[in-house]
């Protein structure tokens, strides 16, 4: 039986309309959307209603028609899915598959979320959802490196028992490695890059009886007699403003859990760093490298945010600075927070060469208390080998400003590669302790090789790679016998406890949903590990120095474990008891990498 339609004429939306028509069928389980053409509709499951402005009569059967094609959307329900990663972090919520399931509602499809990771399901449990809703007829899964391996398995498991349900994929995982997920028809489709685009004429593909071509949806991968075809690069989306807001279905879910709020301002990164595989990932399309939002387009969804009871919120841009944010758009940023009176805690990432202390003070005044910097190591030889486009001095300048306007500061480290030297690690020493404030996840940090990389390739050119080890991680061996051992060393030290040191330093990363003395209790705790480790350090360095034998570092090193284990077992009494006292829980597992 098709669905009823109904035309009304003569009535004007008004904002406070729109909002309350919103809310009204968000609680009626109904679903207001925008028109192509700016026309407001309200669906549900027995009736559509449209409401068109005057008097003219002349469009009524083409928005019956446009209407019914809709309503046939409408009953091919999506699920968008992720599963648990194994990882020592906690939970968030999954913008990308908010944002995802923003654009294809407002193409007119049914789409529900099931977030395991947020929504604490097992992989059974995911799947017991997927295959007991009787609707569903497109299955879509974020995959990423910690869980490629169980969503291929969840897609084969949906395949034994509904194979009549279309299966596509997307994130790193596919996008680096696409062959993986298609292989023998596994997923029907893998999509490659950013997903808005290539998510609606995907789901339009397998629901339209149309003549259009697979081969003509740019950006994906899929298997077709037994080939693996790769069709045509798609361009990344240049204006992010038309994305509508992303859909915050899982938002509660993340406020029970204490974890912030996320919000996306821009895209990208202008940075060409060695280990990084955001460039890798946007290098897969076309297209300008980093993408802002306009200050209005960001404003509107604090805004939105702050109305809908939201206090912390973390912004996940890769780089929310690059040289088109200058001062006067920080300074602009700013005021138009404070003139629509919201108030509200924010978290953000930067690069150290992007920091000038009058764009700080701006974006302090607009809500910000923490930035993630990517400092990445504190010798000049290290960084320019890293391609870092920031210099040491760079770095010690951002530090200094950042410090001057109260901003906690997670720098992201990096110790070891394959040719660090002894010389470097000692610099490193000194750095860490003349900026011990700073924080850092633990003493020991190596660069990944993950696939994608820059510096993947270059270890695959020089014939380095080991073996392919957790997760897609490739391994590597360190050239330098002293740098070895020190590796070693540091690396038995922060496994006796990283557990802890992640627990500790989880509520000032994530970060998480607390209050101001919180965050410094959290930190507090956090500092007393760091001059733990800084301690051990130079202990180890200065016995390498000395020609120490790696029986002999070793048997230093599993003593100074035991001479300790008592004040790490008070840091972690004190952990607890913050964790209980703000309603933390704190359910990561042991860092899969650091093995």
């Amino acid at each position: 039986m098709e669905s009823e339609i109904i035309v009304r004429k003569n009535m004007t939306l008004t904002n406070e309309k729109v909002k309350n028509m919103c809310r009204l069928n968000y609680e009626d389980n109904d679903f207001l959307f925008t028109t192509h053409d700016g026309k407001c509709v309200i669906m549900d499951k027995s009736k559509l209603i449209i409401h068109i402005e005057g008097d003219d009569d002349s469009n009524i059967q083409e928005y019956q028609k446009y209407l019914q094609n809709i309503m046939r959307k409408r009953k091919n329900k999506i699920i968008l899915t992720t599963l648990s990663p194994d990882t020592h972090r906690t939970s968030e919520e999954n913008l990308g598959l908010a944002y995802l399931t923003a654009v294809l509602r407002k193409r007119g499809y049914n789409v529900e979320i099931i977030d395991g990771w947020l929504g604490g399901l097992s992989d059974e449990e995911v799947l017991r959802r997927i295959l007991n809703d009787k609707e569903v007829a497109i299955v879509g899964v974020s995959c990423y490196m910690s869980n490629n391996d169980k969503s291929i398995e969840l897609a084969k498991r949906i395949r034994e028992v509904r194979p009549e349900i279309k299966l596509m994929c997307g994130g790193f995982g596919p996008s680096f490695n696409p062959q993986k997920f298609v292989k023998d028809g596994v997923f029907d489709i893998a999509m490659i890059g950013e997903g808005e685009e290539s998510i609606v004429e995907v789901s339009d593909y397998f629901t339209e009886n149309s003549d259009r071509k697979i081969e003509d949806i740019k950006g994906i991968v899929f298997e077709k007699d037994g080939k693996t075809v790769r069709t045509e690069k798609r361009d990344l989306i240049s204006d992010l403003d038309v994305i509508p807001f992303p859909a915050r279905d899982t938002m509660n879910m993340a406020k029970d859990r204490k974890s912030t709020v996320n919000i996306l301002t821009a895209r990208g990164c202008m940075g060409n760093c060695l280990f990084c595989s955001v460039n890798a990932f946007n290098k897969l399309s076309n297209g300008r490298k980093w993408r802002g939002r306009s200050v209005d387009s960001i404003v509107d969804e604090l805004e939105q945010l702050q109305n809908m009871g939201v206090k912390y919120i973390k912004v996940i841009d890769d780089s929310f600075l690059e040289q088109e944010r200058n001062e006067q758009w920080a300074k602009e940023f700013c005021e138009k927070i404070k003139s629509r009176g919201i108030n509200v805690s924010l978290r953000g990432s930067l690069k150290a060469d992007q920091v000038e202390d009058e764009k700080i003070k701006y974006l302090k005044e607009a809500g910000f208390h923490s930035f993630a910097c990517g400092i990445e190591n504190g010798s000049n030889t290290a960084l320019k080998r890293m391609n870092k486009s920031a210099s040491l001095e760079d770095n010690k300048r951002a530090l200094d400003i950042l410090k001057k306007h109260g901003i906690y500061v997670q720098a992201g480290f990096i110790l070891f590669d394959d040719n660090t030297t002894f010389e470097e690690l000692k610099e490193n020493y000194e750095f860490l302790r003349e900026y011990d404030w700073i924080i850092t996840k633990g003493i020991f940090s190596e660069m990944f090789a993950a696939d994608g990389t820059l510096y993947t390739e270059k270890l695959k050119k020089e014939d380095k790679i080991v073996k392919n080890d957790v997760y897609d991680n490739n391994k590597y061996e360190i050239v330098d016998t002293k740098v070895k051992l020190t590796y070693n060393a540091l690396k038995k030290w922060h496994k006796s406890h990283m557990k802890l040191y992640d627990m500790i330093i989880d509520p000032i990363s994530s970060p998480k949903a607390i209050d101001s003395a919180g965050e410094k209790s959290f930190y507090d705790l956090y500092y007393q590990l760091k001059l733990k480790d800084l301690d051990f350090m130079k202990m180890v360095l200065d016995n390498v120095e000395k020609g120490i034998t790696e029986e002999e570092l070793n048997d230093k090193v599993m003593a100074q474990i035991g001479s300790n284990s008592d004040f790490y077992s008070s840091i972690n009494r004190s952990g607890q008891a913050l964790c209980e006292k703000y309603d933390l829980n704190y359910d990561g597992k042991e860092n899969p990498f650091i093995r």
